[in-house]
This record gives C-alpha cells, sequence and structure tokens, in this order.
C-alpha cells in the first residue's frame, strides 16, 4: 500500500479513533486545509477544528467508501455518521443522528498531509440538526 494512501488514512483515524495526538505527526508544518469554503493553516488550528468536531459529535465515524491515489494526491469519498451530544461550533447538544456525504482530496508531501481540500454537504447536516 503506498504511504500517500496511509498517510490520508491515518487522517480518518484521528476521527474514528479519537487520535487528537497523531495531529502532529500526520500534518506537515505548513500545512493548509481549505474545508468549504474555510481555510485552516498549521497543525495546530487543524487540531482546534478537529477537536470541536469532536466536542459536538463524539462519535463521529468516517465511513471511506472509496479512495483514488493519483501521484501524491488522494481522493476518499466518505460518509460520516454519528450523534451531536455536545457543543458543535457554538450549537447546543441536538442529541440528534447526523448522517453527511463528503470528499476530500488531500496532497501528500514526504508521507504527511500538506493540503486539503473538504467539500461535505453542510446544508444536510444543518436541516439533521434543526430543532
Amino acid at each position: 500500500m503506498s504511504s500517500v494512501l496511509e498517510a490520508a488514512k491515518k487522517f480518518y483515524e484521528v476521527y474514528n479513533d479519537k487520535k487528537l495526538d497523531l495531529i502532529d505527526s500526520i500534518f506537515t508544518d505548513d500545512y493548509v486545509g481549505h474545508v468549504n469554503a474555510h481555510d485552516i493553516v498549521g497543525s495546530a488550528n487543524a487540531k482546534g477544528f478537529i477537536g470541536g468536531f469532536l466536542e459536538g459529535i463524539p462519535n463521529a465515524f468516517y465511513d471511506v467508501k472509496e479512495s483514488f491515489v493519483n501521484g501524491d494526491k488522494v481522493t476518499c469519498r466518505w460518509v460520516c455518521t454519528g450523534t451531536q451530544t455536545g457543543n458543535f461550533y457554538g450549537m447546543p447538544a441536538t442529541n440528534k443522528d447526523v448522517n453527511v456525504n463528503g470528499i476530500t482530496i488531500f496532497r501528500i508531501a514526504d508521507g504527511k498531509i500538506a493540503e486539503l481540500w473538504n467539500v461535505w454537504d453542510q446544508f444536510t447536516l444543518v436541516e439533521q440538526l434543526k430543532a
């Protein structure tokens, strides 16, 4: 299995296995994440973003349906499921289940994630969490 694909798999381990301590070892020093039109620069900010996500949906699980490797890039199509039992970026707990589709493209450098583009269905997520 290629180190490019392995690097992408580590990203999902952070979420699925709740291993925030892996973040410093999977991102490059100059990491940039482009997440639905927001840029997350640096591993410290990535840790804050992912930590906030897991605070709101602590049982979040990313089921990667398929992955494609092309040179230094990996594209993953996934479904994320979980229950929003905590504060989700300012939204109080709803105890509602979520099921969201998305696609992430990773650019890997020296076995680490240097950049990613993450697009997911925000509208569906908000609709699922409405009271």
